[in-house]
């Protein structure tokens, strides 16, 4: 039996074990809570010792002063100190995930997100002692229309993150990039996460690793690639366009009613397609991927969307993601032999509630929310720190 990691909060200059409660995304705290002194103080109440911070809540160097992010790092220094509770993790929010980023056109957008957002964000990253998670890049739809394009803008994306990845090693920061779960944002499929994972470490001999969300397997279900019979039969019968072909083109040789022509472009194209149905599937991401994912973000879902939702009576009553599953599949993940190629296995896994609040919620109902998703997480995990063999018996 290969050793598995502990679950827990981790930081890049010292690996232990902590004791305490599961790590929250401060994405709870956007405009309500906005100093690091006041969100952890809710997160110490909440009987949390491990936050996420949200570079949305007040954090973000692309629209912040540095002299303010100076000081927002030493206030979570000094409330770290007061409350007991640390930040271990900074990630990427809606303010950088909305643009294309790395996957812009223009150098200039792209020099911009690398030289005042990313490197700032390690810089700092690196004072807290925390481990940085970003989504960075999307494909504007002109690239994904063009198979070649989108392997070279997909060549240099990678060097981007290489580079990326060499440069918080330099700085004791360990780096992940989110998978997500359609076509123009990579990665989106389970082996795209593995060739991202495998081709960063190859160029850069440092890894970026991939951070599993358990909520974002839901649209990879929407790209399936129809059989060659479908199409036909969508050719022959006349109907509708309810299954997906992937390039305009295809949908073009559909109109015209050339069946061969469409199957030609989706062969042309397989960018625009998941694997199959594992890739919409959380248990087989955290079964293949899990390894290399030392954060993750927790919410609960039916499978529909990705809603964030808290993982209370009601939600979980209808929704897909269970604490002991998830444990056994990540054990599994670690049991695998190692793969040529592939970065070390994390030595530390951190589950983190990514819970988002409504604009009219009251501030007990997002309290409340976030004690009851704790409590029923607790229920499996109950010091963080242990071990997933340990966690996999207790469950």
């Amino acid at each position: 039996m290969r050793p598995t990691p502990p679950i827990a909060g981790w930081s890049p200059r010292e690996c232990h074990r902590p004791e305490g409660v599961s790590h929250c995304h401060n994405c709870f705290a956007i405009k309500r809570w906005v100093q690091p002194r006041e969100w952890l103080a809710v997160a110490a109440d909440l009987g949390l010792r491990y936050v996420q911070a949200s570079t949305d809540n007040e954090f973000d160097a692309l629209y912040s002063d540095p002299a303010y992010m100076r000081d927002w790092v030493a206030e979570v220094h000094q409330a770290s100190k007061e409350t007991g509770v640390q930040v271990t993790s900074v990630y990427t929010g809606y303010q950088t995930y909305r643009t294309s980023g790395l996957g812009h056109p223009d150098s200039r957008v792209r020099d911009r997100i690398v030289d005042r957002w990313v490197k700032p964000t390690i810089d700092h990253c690196a004072e807290l002692g925390a481990e940085l998670g970003f989504h960075l890049f999307a494909y504007p739809e002109k690239v994904l229309q063009d198979r070649h394009e989108y392997l070279s803008v997909t060549d240099r994306i990678i060097d981007d993150l290489a580079a990326i990845a060499q440069y918080a090693a330099g700085h004791g920061v360990r780096v992940s990039v989110e998978q997500m779960y359609s076509p123009h944002q990579p990665p989106w499929t389970i082996a795209q996460a593995e060739y991202f994972v495998a081709e960063v470490y190859r160029r850069a001999d440092v890894p970026c690793y991939v951070t599993i969300d358990t909520g974002h397997q839901v649209g990879q279900r929407a790209y399936l690639r129809p059989t060659e019979e479908q199409v036909r039969s969508l050719v022959a019968d006349g109907a509708g366009l309810d299954l997906w072909l992937g390039p305009p083109s295809a949908y073009q040789a559909l109109a015209d009613g050339d069946a061969d022509a469409a199957v030609a472009a989706m062969n042309g194209n397989p960018q625009y397609f998941s694997d199959g149905i594992d890739d919409a599937d959380l248990y087989a991401w955290v079964r293949v991927v899990g390894r290399y994912s030392p954060l993750m973000h927790l919410q609960q879902t039916d499978g529909s969307g990705s809603h964030h939702a808290p993982f209370t009576t009601a939600t979980n009553s209808t929704g897909i993601v269970h604490p002991a599953p998830l444990l056994r599949a990540l054990a599994e993940s670690f049991s695998i032999k190692p793969l040529d190629g592939m970065p070390p296995n994390v030595d530390t896994v951190s589950l983190s509630f990514e819970i988002f609040s409504g604009t009219a919620e009251k501030r007990h109902q997002i309290l409340g929310k976030l004690r009851e998703s704790i409590e029923y997480w607790r229920q499996a995990i109950p010091v963080d720190g242990m071990r997933l063999s340990e966690l996999v018996d207790h469950g």
